[in-house]
């Protein structure tokens, strides 16, 4: 169905492609070592694999990352901190059917958070085992113990349990299409039919006249008839097929839980209506998915990756997921307005300094802001926050002296 239903595949894929869309950034006082990473990350592949890879965990019930190592034995556990420095080739998506369970890792330990996965993969066809620690998973549609366990430890596609809805949908959407076919019908009359058609001679006449009629009307537009013959053209109203059509796309909308403007790519309907609402809340899901499923994986990608381009682990490191919702140049504009007035008003009441304001703009790729822009900011905000000596005397002479008397 994924490969034949255009619904089924924005189904998998939308969300998976909206999750890693605007991406990250990520936030530490090691300028140098974020550049590396974020060299890394692009020399890897890494937005796209993450994406495929949560396409396929969406398609197949689940998926894995195979974090490519050299000179280690994928059988053995992932230690992170013993990475060697450029030990690191890229990462493998690998769907459900690229990997089977090992039969001997199958004791649950609950004391693994994942718990009930395996403890080791195979390659089909092939004697390499993968430990589970080097493999980042994205799951589908989650399903219970005793169904998992029937599945070999993989979840169910997210297709699964809309299957009966886009079948229907594809039902109404043929069946509509074939209307078309009979949406003009003509019907010719014609005298004594049914005595001509009782013996071959009179079919054949019957025949000849149809073909000669047709002909005539679709080179000239025009019907011979005989005077004892009627001629009408009767239509079908289609009146309401629409809303049948778009109530059926609705169903699936919902039951993908994706919103109808996303989805069909229509507007939406009724008065003042904007889809905003609908956007936003697909967005806040969407968001909790990336703190939940996203936020371990790429933790673990970037401390890999750290230890392979940096030789250590950035203790840290801050990762941000973008805002999924975008603002146009105008709102863009206004909240920058907005923005300025307030670190204006604050900067008058001396509650920040100029280099406040800078690392902002420059962490939001305002204006093209260097480090040493922003050094030179910060040194200066120190200088202006150290007395000077007139500063010094004056504080000193305004002080009360202990011989001071109150006057009378």
């Amino acid at each position: 169905m994924y490969r034949s239903n255009w619904l089924a595949r924005k189904i998998v894929d939308a969300p998976a492609e909206d999750m890693t869309r605007e991406w990250l950034t990520l936030e530490t006082k090691d300028e140098s070592s974020k550049d590396k990473l974020e060299v890394a990350e692009k020399r890897f592949k890494l937005v796209t694999l993450l994406t495929t890879n949560l396409k396929w965990g969406r398609l197949f019930g689940g998926s894995a990352l195979y974090i490519s190592l050299a000179g280690e034995d994928p059988a053995t556990p992932l230690e992170v901190e013993r990475i060697r420095r450029g030990a690191l080739q890229g990462f493998i998506a690998l769907d459900r059917h690229q990997l089977t369970v090992d039969k001997q890792s199958l004791p649950i330990d609950l004391n693994r958070p994942d718990y009930w996965r395996p403890e080791q993969y195979r390659i089909p066809r092939t004697q390499q085992i993968i430990h589970a620690s080097r493999l980042i998973f994205s799951d589908g549609a989650l399903v219970p113990w005793d169904i998992l366990n029937k599945e070999s430890f993989w979840h169910d596609s997210v297709l699964q349990p809309i299957y009966d809805e886009l079948q229907r949908g594809d039902t109404v959407a043929s069946g509509t299409a074939s209307m078309f076919f009979e949406m003009c019908v003509d019907i010719l009359k014609i005298n004594e039919l049914t005595h001509k058609l009782s013996t071959d001679e009179g079919t054949r006449e019957v025949q000849k006249r149809f073909e000669i009629v047709n002909l005539a009307k679709s080179f000239n537009r025009m019907l011979l008839l005989d005077s004892a013959d009627d001629y009408q053209q009767k239509t079908i109203n289609f009146g309401g097929v629409g809303e049948v059509a778009e109530m059926f796309l609705q169903r699936i909308s919902g039951a993908a839980d994706i919103p109808a403007t996303r989805l069909l790519g229509q507007s939406p309907t009724g008065m003042s209506a904007t889809g905003e609402s609908d956007i936003r809340n697909y967005y806040d899901a969407l968001k909790a998915k990336q703190e939940t499923i996203l936020r371990p994986q790429v933790e673990k990608i970037y401390d890999v990756m750290a230890m392979s381009e940096l030789g250590h682990t950035l203790k840290d490191l801050v990762i941000e997921f973008k805002p999924l919702w975008q603002l146009s140049e105008a709102e863009q504009a206004t909240a920058e307005k907005i923005r300025a007035e307030t670190d204006q008003i604050y900067l008058m009441q001396g509650v920040i300094h100029e280099a406040h304001s800078l690392k902002r703009l420059k962490a939001n790729d305002t204006y093209a802001i260097s480090d040493e822009d922003l050094d030179e900011a910060q040194a200066l905000a120190q200088e202006l926050d150290q007395p000077d000596g007139n500063d010094a005397v004056l504080s000193a002479e305004s002080a009360p002296q202990e011989h001071d008397s109150p006057q009378a």
